[in-house]
C-alpha cells in the first residue's frame, strides 16, 4: 500500500521507512512539522525533488532550533529541505502551532484546538489530497507511547493504518541492525547526566568510527562542516546541535536512481518467534503423530429435544467491581420477525448502558467484555455498532468467539462486562491498545485493549489468534498438524508478549478456545513448557525479562526443591472448543494476571499493620486448580482465580459440586464463569439449575461450548474460573 513517512531527521524515523518498505509498502511522500517562524505564511510547504536544492539555506527569521517537544523532534529539522532531494521523494512539511495541553499517556481528541498533535491532521490532509492512494503512515515508535497513541489517534480518525515496526524492539538490536546496512546517524542532542555536549555531539550512534559508506537509499550524503554547527547549550548538561550550514554531495559512481527494492537488501527482518517459542515449536512437532489432520469435523448438534430457554442477566458487585453477564436482546417480536443485526447488537448495548447507569458507571468504566456470537460472519456488521459505544482512548479487553446454535433460539449474541467503579474515572485503568502494526504483536485496530489492568491489579488480557504482526494475516491454513501447532504456539507468544509489556507480575490463569480437538495435546504442552522452572515468586520466571540470557540457578537446600524447580508448575489452564474464531482461527489465547505495583501496595498495607512489619514479599501460590496471591499465601491469600474442571454430571449435581468447590477459606466469591460442554446441559438449563442451588448473590457466567478439557488434556463436562477476593480489606 501507498504509505506517508513521518520523519523527523532522526535515525529511528527513517529506519522504520526502510522497514516499511521491506515489507512491501512504497513510500510516496514524507511528512515533516517543524517549530513556528515569524515570516512563514502558509502553513504547508511543499519540497519536490525536482526543485529541492543541494545546499542548505538561510533560516527563515526567528525560526527556532528546538522545542523540547513532548510529541515531535524538531532538533536539526533545518537540514530536512535537503531530503527530497537525496531521497527522490516529496517532502511536505507543516508548522507547529500547539502545546503538549493533554499529557496523558493515551489520547483522544476532545475537539479542543490548541494540542500539538492535532497540528499533524492538516498536514496528513493535504497529503492524501496530492496522494489520494495513500493508505498508511509509518513512524519510529520505539517505546514511547505517548507518540504511538497519538499518531494512531489521528491515522484513526483519518482512516489511515499505523505502521511502527520497531516498536518494543530492543535498542542494541536495532542499533546493531543500523550498523549492519550502513547508516549513518550522528547525534544532535544530549540531555542526561555525564555526558558532555562538546564530546558527544555529531558522534556515530550506531559505530564508534565514522562511516565513508552511503546509508541505504541515499544517492549522496548530507554533510554538515565543522563550521556549519554551533553547540547551544540549555543548562543542567542539556546542549542541541545548531546546524547553519549543510550540503548536499552526490555519492561517488552514482549514475543511476537505485530502486527502493534495493534500499533495503541487507536488511534484517526480525524472525517471528523467540528463542524459548521457537524451541517450543519445534519439540513439541519432533512428537506429532505422522497422521495426517482429519477433516474438520461438523460443530456438535444440539438436541432438538433439549430446552434452551436465554438465562436472565445476571448482575452483582463485589469489591466494587461491577459484574454484568449473560446479556441477550430481545428476541424478534411477532411484527418484526427479522431485525437487523445491527439493530439486535445496538438493543443489547442499550440494556448494557441502562444497567451500568444503575451502579453510576458507563462503557468508559467497562474493563473486559466477553462477546459469544451466533456466527462469526455477523462480526462485522456487530462491530461497526460496538465501537460507537465504546469511544474511551483505553477501550476493554475483549474475547469473541463464535458458539453456534448453542445460544438460545432466536438470539445472535449474548455478552458479559466487568466494570471497575471504585476509583475516579481518571485513575481507573492502565493498558495497552497498540494499533500499529510491528513485528511485536498483533495491532487492535478494532474498539478493543490488548490488555487491560483495574485498580485492584486485575489484569485481563483479550483474545490473541495467530496473526502475523507485520502483515496482520493468519500464521498459516491450519491445513496440517504442524500448522495447527505453529498457530497454537504463536498465540501463546503474542499473548506472553503483551503480557510481559503490560508488566504483569504474573499469569493467574489462562482459557485457550479451539475449534479442532488437535489444539489440545500442544496447548498443555506449550503452556507447561514456558512455566518450566517456575517456582510461583513475583518476577522469578526469566521470560519476564528482556534478556535472552538464563538466569543464574537459585541455590537450593533441598534436592526436592531442586526436582521441583526443575519440572516447575503453570498457573490453571482450561481449553474449550468453540464453533469458530475471528479469522478463522483455529486457537485464541486469553489470560488473566496481576498487577506487580498493585501487590507491593497490597504488601506495603499490610506490613502496616504487623509490629514488627514482615519482610515476605508478595507472592503467587500456584496449583493446578488455582493461583492465589497475597502477602502470605496460601495461608492468607487476599484474592486469585480458581479454575477447575469437573467431568459430565446433571446440571444441579454440577452446580452444587461448584458451590462446595469454590469455598475457599478467607476469600470470597466475585464472579463465576461456567464453561459447559454441549452434552451436559443448554445454557438455559445450566442456569436454571445454578441459581436453584446458588441463589442469584454470586455473578455466574454461562458460556456454552461444544467440549471442555483440564490443564492435562483430559475431556470434562465443565469448567469453571472463579474470581476470588480477600476479607481482609485489601
Amino acid at each position: 500500500m501507498q504509505v506517508i513517512a513521518l520523519i523527523s531527521g532522526g535515525k529511528d524515523s527513517f529506519f522504520s521507512l526502510l522497514h516499511t518498505v521491506a515489507n512491501g509498502h512504497e513510500i510516496v511522500a514524507l511528512a515533516n512539522l517543524h517549530p513556528p517562524t515569524t515570516t512563514a505564511s502558509d502553513p504547508i510547504t511543499t519540497h519536490l525533488p525536482s526543485t529541492a536544492p543541494s545546499t542548505l539555506l538561510p533560516s527563515a527569521p526567528g525560526t527556532e532550533d528546538e522545542l523540547d517537544s513532548f510529541m515531535y523532534q524538531t532538533v536539526g529539522h533545518t537540514v530536512l529541505p535537503l531530503y527530497p532531494h537525496a531521497l527522490k521523494i516529496p517532502l511536505y512539511r507543516g508548522t507547529i502551532t500547539g502545546t503538549s495541553i493533554n499529557q496523558n499517556l493515551s489520547y483522544a481528541h476532545s475537539g479542543k484546538h490548541g494540542d500539538e498533535t492535532e497540528d499533524l491532521v492538516p498536514l496528513l490532509e493535504h497529503i492524501i489530497a496530492q496522494h489520494p492512494g495513500v493508505k498508511g503512515v509509518c513512524t519510529g515508535a520505539i517505546l514511547s507511547t505517548y507518540q504511538r497513541t497519538r499518531v494512531e489517534s489521528v491515522c484513526e480518525r483519518l482512516g489511515l493504518i499505523s505502521l511502527a515496526y520497531l516498536w518494543q524492539r530492543e535498542q542494541a538490536e536495532i542499533l546493531a541492525d543500523m550498523e549492519a546496512v550502513g547508516l549513518d546517524a550522528r547525534i544532535v542532542k544530549v540531555a542526561a547526566v555525564g555526558l558532555n555536549p562538546e564530546e558527544w555531539l555529531w558522534e556515530n550512534v550506531v559505530e564508534e568510527r565514522r562511516r565513508r559508506m552511503l546509508g541505504p537509499g541515499w544517492r549522496g550524503r548530507i554533510e554538515v562542516p565543522e563550521e556549519g554547527r554551533e553547540v547551544v547549550r540549555s543548562g543542567g548538561g542539556v546542549g542541541h546541535l545548531k546546524i547553519t550550514k549543510a550540503n548536499f554531495a552526490p555519492g561517488k559512481g552514482v549514475v543511476v536512481e537505485a530502486e527502493k527494492g534495493d534500499w533495503v537488501k541487507g536488511l534484517r527482518i526480525p524472525s517471528i518467534w523467540d528463542t524459548d517459542f521457537e524451541r517450543i515449536l519445534k519439540n513439541i512437532i519432533s512428537k506429532l503423530p505422522k497422521t495426517p489432520l482429519s477433516a474438520h469435523p461438523p460443530p456438535s448438534p444440539h438436541p432438538p429435544s433439549r430446552l434452551n430457554p436465554p438465562p436472565k442477566p445476571s448482575v452483582s458487585t463485589f469489591s466494587q467491581i461491577l459484574f454484568i453477564n449473560n446479556l441477550t436482546s430481545p428476541p424478534p417480536s411477532p411484527t418484526s420477525p427479522h431485525q437487523s443485526i445491527t439493530t439486535e447488537t445496538s438493543s443489547l448495548l442499550q440494556t448494557l448502558s441502562s444497567l451500568l447507569a444503575a451502579h453510576g458507571a458507563s462503557f468508559k468504566h467497562i474493563t473486559s467484555c466477553t462477546l459469544l456470537l451466533r456466527q462469526m460472519s455477523h462480526f462485522p456488521l456487530i462491530n461497526s455498532t460496538y465501537l460507537t459505544y465504546f469511544t474511551s482512548p483505553l477501550p476493554p479487553s475483549r474475547i469473541c468467539i463464535s458458539v453456534g446454535d448453542l445460544l438460545p433460539q432466536g438470539m445472535n449474541m449474548m455478552l458479559s462486562a466487568t466494570a471497575d467503579i471504585l476509583p475516579p474515572l481518571s485513575q481507573l485503568r492502565r493498558g495497552l491498545h497498540v494499533q500499529s502494526r510491528s513485528y511485536w504483536a498483533p495491532a487492535n485496530i478494532g474498539p478493543y485493549s490488548q490488555s487491560i489492568t483495574s485498580s485492584g491489579g486485575w489484569t485481563s488480557l483479550a483474545g490473541m489468534i495467530p496473526l502475523v504482526p507485520a502483515s496482520m494475516e493468519l500464521l498459516n491454513n491450519a491445513e496440517t498438524r504442524e500448522e495447527v501447532v505453529g498457530q497454537a504456539v504463536l498465540g501463546l507468544q503474542h499473548m506472553w508478549r503483551v503480557a510481559r509489556a503490560a508488566e504483569v507480575a504474573g499469569f493467574l490463569g489462562c482459557v485457550v478456545f479451539a475449534t479442532r480437538c488437535e489444539v489440545v495435546g500442544p496447548a498443555v504442552e506449550a503452556w507447561k513448557e514456558v512455566w518450566k522452572g517456575w517456582r510461583g515468586e513475583v518476577g522469578w520466571k526469566r521470560l519476564w525479562s528482556p534478556s535472552t540470557q538464563p538466569s543464574p540457578r537459585m541455590e537450593q537446600d533441598d534436592e526436592a526443591e531442586e526436582e521441583e524447580e526443575e519440572a516447575g508448575f503453570a498457573p490453571p489452564l482450561i481449553i474449550i472448543q468453540a464453533s469458530s474464531l475471528p479469522r478463522s482461527s483455529t486457537s485464541e489465547w486469553a489470560g488473566t494476571a496481576i498487577d506487580g505495583p498493585w501487590l507491593h501496595k497490597l504488601q506495603t498495607a499490610y506490613n502496616s499493620t504487623l509490629s514488627p512489619p514482615s519482610s515476605s514479599l508478595p507472592r503467587l501460590h500456584v496449583t493446578p486448580q488455582s493461583t492465589t496471591y497475597g502477602p502470605n499465601a496460601p495461608h492468607s491469600p487476599t484474592g486469585g482465580l480458581q479454575m477447575f474442571c469437573l467431568p459430565p454430571s446433571p446440571p444441579g449435581a454440577l452446580a452444587l459440586e461448584i458451590k462446595r468447590g469454590i469455598s475457599v477459606e478467607q476469600v470470597e466469591v466475585g464472579s463465576v464463569t461456567v464453561y459447559v460442554s454441549t452434552g451436559v446441559a443448554s445454557v438455559g438449563e445450566f442456569y436454571a439449575a445454578w441459581v436453584g442451588c446458588v441463589g442469584d448473590t454470586v455473578g455466574m457466567q454461562v458460556v456454552p461450548v461444544e467440549r471442555v478439557w483440564d490443564g492435562e488434556g483430559r475431556e470434562m463436562g465443565v469448567g469453571v474460573a472463579v474470581r476470588l477476593g480477600g476479607k481482609e480489606g485489601f
